[in-house]
């Protein structure tokens, strides 16, 4: 539901007030008008409130500082809804009582109880809006710290997975024979790839992590068993040693996105 601003929701329950004691209130009541006209400090509180409202919205989500103030606005509210109705009453009840119009003095008491309500419900509704101010700035704090923990998961296992290939790159250089290589792959490739996949649901990379996990894609493939994903036995040191080094520079570029964070 739409939210409705505070101002606005005033400005339409005096009009209901006006128009339920229009023909009760004779045009000379001049202690009447003033009263209803003393809304100053009414809609200051209103305005304020507004204000926070749209504040909030604008940023796309409440925090702890819009709690608090909102719930400023709704007790500044309360303070300037107390006066003004007792001034309105009692100008409502002595222009009655001068008049000795009995079923004058019903109808705006009526008029004036349900304006009463109206400004208790606008009340509730500053007050239910603070509230939920306050309930998202705690969920964004919470969402915000499990967010960090599952970051901080994934760095210590993507950078598990790079250390590990690592060390593989350096065991292929040392020994570039086609067991050595088809000993790793494509499980070392593999377990980068889940790493970068995972890291779609995290903020603040470098880059885009499917980049980097297509390049991986040679080595870590589900639809084949030829190079670079294993070798035969015939390959070369020198065919090992050139799909190695493409396979360490894709690595690199994973570091780098770790890196930037």
């Amino acid at each position: 539901m739409a939210h409705v601003p505070y101002e606005q929701r005033w400005a339409a329950a005096r009009k209901r007030f006006e128009a339920a004691t229009a023909k009760h209130r004779p045009k000379d009541a001049k202690a009447v008008a003033a009263a209803l006209n003393g809304e100053a400090a009414l809609v200051k509180a209103l305005k304020a409130g507004d204000a926070v409202h749209r504040a909030a919205t604008a940023s796309d989500g409440a925090g702890e500082e819009a709690a608090k103030d909102l719930a400023a606005a709704g007790k500044d509210a309360v303070k300037a809804r107390k006066a003004y109705l007792a001034a309105l009453d009692k100008a409502l009840d002595e222009d009655t009582a001068i008049r000795g119009d009995k079923a004058a003095a019903a109808a705006c008491e009526r008029a004036l109880k349900a304006l009463a309500k109206e400004l208790a419900d606008l009340e509730a509704a500053i007050g239910a809006d603070a509230d939920r101010a306050k309930a998202q700035a705690a969920q964004a704090e919470k969402d915000a710290a499990s967010s960090e923990r599952a970051q901080k998961r994934w760095e210590a296992n993507i950078n598990g997975a790079l250390a590990r290939a690592a060390a593989g790159v350096a065991k292929v250089r040392a020994k570039p024979t086609p067991d050595t290589y088809n000993e790793l792959f494509p499980a070392l490739a593999r377990d980068l790839a889940t790493q970068l996949a995972a890291a779609k649901a995290l903020d603040g990379l470098r880059a885009d992590p499917d980049f980097y996990r297509r390049k991986l894609a040679p080595w870590a493939g589900q639809g084949g068993d030829g190079p670079p994903m294993r070798v035969p036995p015939d390959y070369t040191a020198r065919q090992i040693t050139d799909l190695i080094k493409e396979f360490a520079t894709v690595c690199k570029g994973v570091v780098q996105l770790v890196g930037g964070r």
